[in-house]
């Protein structure tokens, strides 16, 4: 029998989830240095012109469709490097910008199984250049973490390897400090022209922090579908654009969708009450959280809540007169917890911090997360096959050293 094939190559890859994310994992080696072909590659990867993802690997949740670079750093401070890349099902388009506080633990145990580290007493050390941000990631006993996370849902599944992740020095990844346009709240238009109040803040990346009721709505947490979904979407897009003016990353609004679509995120906050997480989750009452939040990241709601957006929101929280810090019924200490209640659960980040004068300092923020190897192999790549420029290693054989931790 004679098959004729089109014309394709294969590139090592990696599946891994960490946290509520999976994400599609290479080494530096194995990826085109040409910024278009590279996305070309991982588009096809992932499938990401076709909203179902029929013709490749992705799925239809952006949370499903990250890939990550990662290689063996040079820096005295890091272990390891990695980029972060999202594609929103259906876009066509790579959207960097931010670190992915979920992956950062893969990016750990991925760093460590194929032999790029093997760490320092238990912890790998990583720095994301997006963001500029250095990250310690430690294994946890599963004694420690089932202690540490008691009855609480993080929206993600609990097996694989427990990683404490401690981001160092979290604010200001855009170069203007924890609160980017030096106030506490900035007054932003609705699509209707109506002004309402709001707080930029920096720690992990940026997010837009805005109270639910001056959406409209009842609570953060609240089922969106149909026309309130798409209309809360679209002003959701019109106050991160506004932001974006405000924090020098573009110069109009309208800008922002095409130079920056990832930065900033938003974030709808919300007091404390009795909820049921989607999907036929748990319920929790309003004393077993401290605020109800829902995130917009990449013109979509985020199905449970970014870590990042975990950092900025524990951040928020002890900026004097933030949306946050009017919102959270969490006593202001240090170190801080904070149980932000989200679509999916509950997650609950720490943070050292301390006030020097009227500045805010923030030192660590943690957050615990668990992840797995999901699959190791090599994709098919269609349209790489026909560019001038191929990776150094591609087709070469994937290199799976022995797992350097026992599963839970």
């Amino acid at each position: 029998m004679t098959i004729q094939y089109f014309s394709q190559r294969t590139v090592p890859c990696v599946v891994m989830r960490g946290g509520t994310t999976r994400g599609f994992f290479f080494h530096a080696g194995d990826v085109p240095g040409d910024p278009a072909i590279r996305d070309r590659m991982f588009l096809d990867v992932v499938a990401g012109q076709d909203s179902r993802a029929a013709d490749g690997l992705g799925g239809n949740d952006m949370l499903l469709n990250k890939v990550v670079t990662v290689w063996a750093s040079e820096r005295p401070d890091a272990d390891v490097e990695c980029t972060f890349g999202v594609i929103t099902p259906g876009s066509g388009r790579v959207k960097y910008g931010s670190n992915c506080g979920n992956l950062v633990s893969a990016v750990a145990l991925f760093a460590v199984e194929e032999g790029l580290t093997s760490g320092h007493d238990g912890t790998v050390r990583l720095y994301n250049p997006q963001s500029d941000t250095r990250v310690d990631v430690r294994v946890m006993d599963a004694a420690e973490f089932r202690q540490r996370t008691g009855r609480l849902s993080m929206g993600m599944v609990t097996n694989g390897v427990p990683m404490e992740v401690a981001f160092i020095d979290p604010a200001g990844t855009i170069g203007r400090g924890l609160s980017p346009t030096g106030r506490a709240v900035d007054r932003l238009c609705l699509p209707s022209g109506a002004a309402i109040a709001t707080s930029i803040v920096d720690s992990g990346t940026v997010y837009v922090f805005v109270a639910a009721r001056d959406l409209g709505l009842d609570c953060a947490t609240a089922r969106l579908d149909g026309d309130r979904h798409d209309a809360i979407l679209a002003t959701a897009e019109s106050l991160r654009g506004q932001a974006a003016v405000l924090c020098g990353l573009v110069e109009r609004p309208e800008d922002a969708l095409a130079r920056t679509p990832a930065v900033p995120k938003l974030a709808i906050i919300s007091p404390p009450r009795d909820y049921r997480a989607e999907n036929g989750g748990q319920r929790f009452g309003a004393g077993e959280t401290d605020l109800l939040a829902r995130i917009v990241s990449s013109q979509q709601f985020h199905s449970s809540y970014a870590v990042t957006g975990a950092l900025a929101t524990i951040a928020a929280a002890v900026v004097p007169d933030s949306i946050v810090n009017r919102v959270s019924a969490a006593a202001l200490r240090s170190p801080l917890a904070l149980r932000i209640g989200h679509p999916s659960g509950v997650i609950e980040p720490r943070q050292d911090w301390h006030a020097d004068g009227n500045a805010i300092v923030v030192e660590r923020a943690y957050a615990l997360r668990t992840t797995r190897r999901l699959m190791t192999g090599m994709a098919h790549v269609p349209r790489l096959a026909a560019q001038a420029e191929a990776p150094a290693r591609i087709s070469a054989p994937v290199r799976v050293g022995p797992a350097a931790y026992a599963q839970t």
